[in-house]
């Protein structure tokens, strides 16, 4: 499990959470309806602590 952070266009974290993979993660952030706004970018903490990209969101 890696951790993943979900930010919107102003680069703000409007959540934080587990996922077993980047494929699960994206999903996730696609079709999430609860958050007040778009998820514009995906990252992941890498294995020395930094966020890194996870990938592109696809529509």
């Amino acid at each position: 499990m890696a951790r993943y952070r979900f930010l919107d266009g102003m680069g703000d974290v409007m959540d934080e959470r587990d996922f077993p993979g980047h494929a699960a993660a994206l999903a996730w952030a696609r079709d999430e309806e609860e958050l007040d706004a778009e998820v514009q970018r995906v990252e992941y903490l890498g294995p020395e602590g930094d966020w890194r990209w996870a990938g592109a969101l696809e529509g």
